[in-house]
């Protein structure tokens, strides 16, 4: 007899555990589905995500990461150490989530997901085990990274990253970046796990396949005139790892009763340092559109707030990487940064409003999905929904009266501060907002 549940979540990296574990703090009952097979490595960790780790109580989490280490920089000829990350234990960070989800009441079972038997927005999912189980749930989340199966990727040009730990440590302390003709290199010492280094290349520049094909790339890219020799008596220790890591966007659309979240709906580019962040927010935006789907309410709220996060990401991350690519103006002549300075466009990489309106959006009310009213300005054109906890449409309405003057402050001074003090304006023209057009991906 199959386990019955509400949701079953497949994947149990970052977003599959830390979705798993939310949800389960509401009251849901969700099985979570990995094999548990992820390799030790080093990985960036913002300041975005150790926040939010410490705001929902996951400091043991953050025991897997280091303290903010200094960043060096080789990039569009700067040379400097202003910025900085963590480095996480990526093997320990995800045992530790999984584990805060166990104790938050998450069902775990310690397998492979064979197959979909059954995909029905109707009647649910019933789920095929690789150890003989079945289990059945109303809703999933694939958090099963890029490996989720999509018929429908759109992607750029592709990454190949390949890694490895040291024999030796690096000159360097902290994390250092730097652009090479063939690609890039991020290399980290961390005194828990020891130098690790990873080379990003053009995922069709592998001679043959297998460890030996691996480390005869890895010695032709450290062995580029500009390293001055620095790498030439290193070794690595074990084998090393190769995993895709272009920008691919796998999952446009909400395919109920499967919601995709992480690397399963859009994969980044590592460049961008935000990998970790984009799987806990996108766990975090699947908890309440999970709660409102198990509610009964029109699916059409949740598809809307998918396609507008998860499109809305793939094309914002392509234009951010592609400045970044653009600013290492020495190599754009290479094959390796003139196809991605070239791509996807020429458009602005952050939405764009040259006026003041307000546009109906779904939004996140509650822990639920609703539609409200939100406010596009120049200085917001994302939208806002909320200010203070007033929706913007209530403020409005509060800033023509005598009730003003009684009004919340701050929510009033934000309004000032738009020049919206006495209301909208009474003929607001239409915005223009570039990259949130959302294109068909066919």
């Amino acid at each position: 007899m199959a386990a019955c549940f509400d949701v079953a979540v497949a994947g149990g990296g970052p977003a599959g555990a830390f979705a798993a574990r939310e949800l389960a703090r509401t009251g849901v009952d969700v099985v979570l589905i990995d094999p548990d097979t992820t390799r030790p490595r080093l990985e960036g960790l913002g300041e975005r995500v150790a926040l939010i780790l410490r705001q929902k109580g996951l400091e043991d989490a953050l025991q897997a990461a280091s303290a903010p280490m200094r960043r060096s920089v080789r990039w569009a000829g700067l040379n400097d150490t202003a910025n900085g990350e963590r480095l996480v234990r990526r093997h320990d960070f995800d045992a530790a989530l999984r584990h805060a989800a166990i104790e938050a009441g998450v069902t775990v079972r310690k397998a492979r997901l064979r197959r979909i038997e059954q995909d029905d927005p109707e009647t649910g999912v019933t789920l095929s085990l690789a150890d003989g189980e079945t289990v059945t749930a109303r809703l999933m989340i694939d958090a099963r990274g890029r490996q989720a199966p999509s018929t429908n990727r759109q992607k750029g040009p592709q990454t190949l990253a390949i890694a490895g730990l040291f024999s030796r440590p690096t000159p360097h302390s902290g994390t250092h970046v730097e652009a090479t003709p063939q690609g890039w290199v991020w290399s980290a010492v961390e005194p828990g796990f020891g130098p690790w280094l990873q080379i990003c290349i053009d995922a069709d520049d592998l001679p043959g396949s297998g460890q030996a094909a691996l480390a005869e790339r890895m010695r032709a890219f450290l062995a580029q005139p500009q390293f001055d020799g620095r790498f030439e008596t290193y070794g690595f220790e074990g084998d090393l790892l190769a995993r895709p890591a272009g920008l691919v966007l796998s999952a446009p659309k909400l395919s109920l009763p499967v919601l995709s979240i992480g690397d399963a709906a859009v994969a980044i580019d590592p460049l961008s340092g935000h990998g970790l962040f984009w799987a806990i927010s996108s766990a975090l935006a699947a908890v309440p559109s999970v709660l409102t789907l198990l509610e009964g309410e029109d699916p059409d709220l949740a598809a809307r707030f998918y396609r507008h996060r998860v499109v809305g990401t793939f094309w914002r991350q392509a234009r951010i990487g592609r400045d970044f690519y653009r600013l290492e103006t020495d190599l754009a002549a290479h094959p390796f940064w003139a196809a991605r300075a070239a791509w996807p466009d020429n458009e602005p990489a952050h939405a764009v409003a040259d006026a003041t309106r307000l546009d109906r959006r779904v939004v996140v009310d509650g822990n639920r999905l609703k539609e409200r009213e939100v406010l596009i300005t120049p200085q917001d054109p994302e939208g806002v929904a909320f200010v203070c906890g007033l929706p913007v449409r209530e403020l409005l309405e509060l800033s023509r009266t005598e009730a003003r003057a009684t009004g919340p402050a701050e929510a009033l001074r934000w309004l000032e501060s738009r020049g919206l003090l006495s209301g909208l304006p009474d003929q607001p023209q239409k915005a223009t907002e570039t990259h949130t057009r959302m294109r068909e991906t066919a």
